[in-house]
């Protein structure tokens, strides 16, 4: 090893462990602004395309409200599966506390979308057969009303979720801790005990994760041993032709 090499091994060792850093912070970023400009346009499109001000759009704000929505879903749809690809990376990295904590909170803003789409279908075939066929509706709220404080509702709980998440991230990268799998203390403290039954169920997925992690890891490395086992009998066999 040369001088500047064992420099900046020395220099590593002490700043400490580098931890990966995940790539997921502007999607979550993305995520924020795509909430809040759901929440902007469910306020602005009914203003801008009410067809009782203006015959001029096609489309009521109430159709807009619909596709725009959808469009939302979708857009989480692609983050969610470039969140889950680096999280899955960093679960094979061995940082298995960190995939078990931030499991479901990386996945719930998809599934609340993704339940926000049902209930928007039965919304609307709700306000077709009772406000259009009826003008109570019209003493109280419009059919644009009720979407606008479903829609409001659902993007404000995702935002809680998606800055909880940023949080959590960002915990992860400051604290420069090593792979899970090299912390002993992190699992001698999963004795059951006197805990709580949350944590006894934490414990032991972080427990089931562990035998997944090594599982893997097993089969990788007999897989790497009959590939290398495998070249060198080539090898040996060609030497011995020769």
């Amino acid at each position: 090893m040369s001088l500047s090499e064992e420099e900046a091994a020395l220099a590593d060792g002490e700043q400490g462990p580098r931890v990966p850093r995940l790539p997921t912070l502007p999607a979550a970023v993305v995520q924020i602004f795509l909430c809040l400009a759901q929440i902007v346009l469910v306020f602005l499109l009914p203003a801008l395309y009410d067809p009782d001000q203006s015959h001029e759009h096609l489309l009521g704000s109430f159709s807009l409200l619909i596709y725009t929505h959808t469009g939302h879903w979708a857009a989480f749809l692609a983050i969610d599966q470039f969140l889950l690809k680096h999280h899955h990376n960093s679960r094979q990295q061995g940082y298995l506390d960190f995939y078990v904590r931030t499991k479901n909170l990386r996945r719930a803003p998809f599934y609340i979308l993704s339940v926000g789409n049902a209930l928007l279908m039965m919304a609307v075939v709700i306000l077709n057969d009772f406000c259009d066929s009826s003008y109570s509706c019209l003493h109280t709220f419009t059919k644009v009303d009720y979407l606008r404080g479903l829609i409001t509702l659902e993007s404000l709980v995702v935002l809680c979720l998606v800055i909880n998440y940023i949080h959590v991230l960002s915990n992860f990268h400051s604290s420069r801790q090593p792979p899970d799998v090299l912390r002993g203390e992190l699992w001698d403290r999963g004795v059951v005990g006197s805990m709580e039954p949350a944590q006894v169920k934490q414990v032991m997925e972080r427990q089931a994760e562990m035998i997944r992690y090594l599982t893997e890891r097993c089969e990788n490395l007999c897989e790497k041993v009959q590939e290398l086992s495998t070249q060198l009998g080539r090898k040996e066999r060609l030497s011995f032709s020769q």
